[in-house]
């Protein structure tokens, strides 16, 4: 049988659950080409929101994916586009190079298979273009699919592109995105606020170019309506996997997931600690490459913020530590600019959950 609980991919077709007003959200707002920038936390859905939204609308829409979590250049980010839009048709490997063969003027496709997975996917050719002739190809080819259905462009982790400041990548958009026609639309999804938000604020090339919509945490109610198809499980056990999580979806799917493998009777809470145990521990060796690496005053950082998230920045927590404001100043801000560490509303974190309770255990 298997696990109603998936937590390691985007494509999970009828286990979501529990985001019908967020579908609601983009259906209206896509209707009629208007375009969306959705803001949450890292792994608490907002790709797999997406995907299932072009799983469920594909006959009204045609949805281009595209995951810039790697971005590395401007160039690098128009094989990404054209790489996300050859593997968007849902045809057969053959007729999607013909019909690709006659949408590109410059750029050929090919077939490629996965050896880890064996799958068989497609892959622009585009050794020989420049930058705007692979942008000029997407962008006509966009413009010709939207006049068979609505296409919705979807830009994941999108403020990685504000790491490419020379590139200048969001003003080259902004006329793409203003030209376009009303059956084109845009969702820009991304997890660092201040760097999304700083894409679109006032004077920047992409201000009023989407409207914000943050995701909020699945709801306790939404949580217990699907979970108890498949587990016995209390309302405050439910609402215990939702506070260890911090709310974070990758992380309570992974618990219920082990929690449904275990297939007991009762769930308490001694189990779910034991659970969550064995996923921090799963992990282990890769957060002590990640700490060893670091050194001495980022660890001491980091244990000060698994202890006190906020106001540290105290002479007790100085004696405790052995630190001084300056050098605890220091250390912080190299650990937000590595993205170990991430700030919202005076209160640091670790962007992944997992982490953090491995840095509450085995650190603070």
């Amino acid at each position: 049988m298997k696990n109603p609980f998936p937590f390691d991919r985007i494509n999970i077709g009828n286990c979501f659950y529990g985001r019908e007003d967020s579908l609601e959200v983009i259906q209206k707002a896509v209707k009629y080409g208007n375009n969306l920038l959705i803001y949450s936390k890292r792994r608490t859905g907002k790709s797999a929101l997406v995907t299932r939204f072009g799983e469920l609308y594909e006959k009204q829409f045609h949805l281009i994916y595209v995951d810039l979590f790697d971005l590395t250049s401007k160039e690098d980010f128009a094989k990404h586009l054209l790489k996300s839009l050859a593997n968007s048709i849902k045809l057969d490997i053959a007729s999607t190079i013909k019909k690709f063969g006659a949408l590109f003027k410059r750029v050929r496709v090919e077939a490629t298979i996965d050896p880890n997975t064996g799958k068989t996917s497609l892959k622009p050719i585009v050794s020989a273009l420049s930058f705007d002739e692979m942008m000029e190809d997407f962008f006509s080819t966009v413009t010709a699919l939207s006049k068979e259905k609505n296409v919705i462009i979807a830009l994941d982790e999108f403020q990685q592109i504000a790491e490419l400041k020379k590139d200048k990548i969001d003003a080259l958009l902004r006329s793409y995105i203003q030209n376009r026609g009303e059956q084109v639309s845009y969702i820009f999804l991304g997890s660092k606020r201040h760097l999304l938000t700083s894409l679109f604020q006032h004077k920047a090339p992409l201000f009023e170019m989407a409207t914000q919509y943050v995701l909020p945490p699945l709801s306790f109610e939404s949580i217990k309506k699907y979970v108890s198809e498949y587990l016995s499980i209390a309302d405050d056990m439910i609402q215990y996997i939702q506070d260890v999580s911090a709310q974070e979806t990758k992380l309570m799917q992974n618990i219920f997931y082990l929690l449904h493998i275990q297939g007991k009777k009762i769930i308490d809470r001694e189990m779910i600690d034991s659970v969550v145990d064995i996923i921090i521990d799963a992990k282990d060796s890769s957060y002590r490459m990640i700490i060893d690496s670091l050194p001495s005053s980022q660890k001491t950082a980091l244990k000060i913020i698994g202890k006190y998230p906020s106001g540290f920045y105290i002479q007790e927590v100085f004696d405790e530590y052995g630190v001084s404001k300056q050098s605890l100043q220091s250390a912080i801000n190299t650990l937000l600019k590595k993205e170990i560490i991430d700030k919202e509303n005076d209160k640091y974190f670790v962007p992944e959950r997992t982490f953090e309770l491995w840095i509450k255990k085995e650190l603070a």
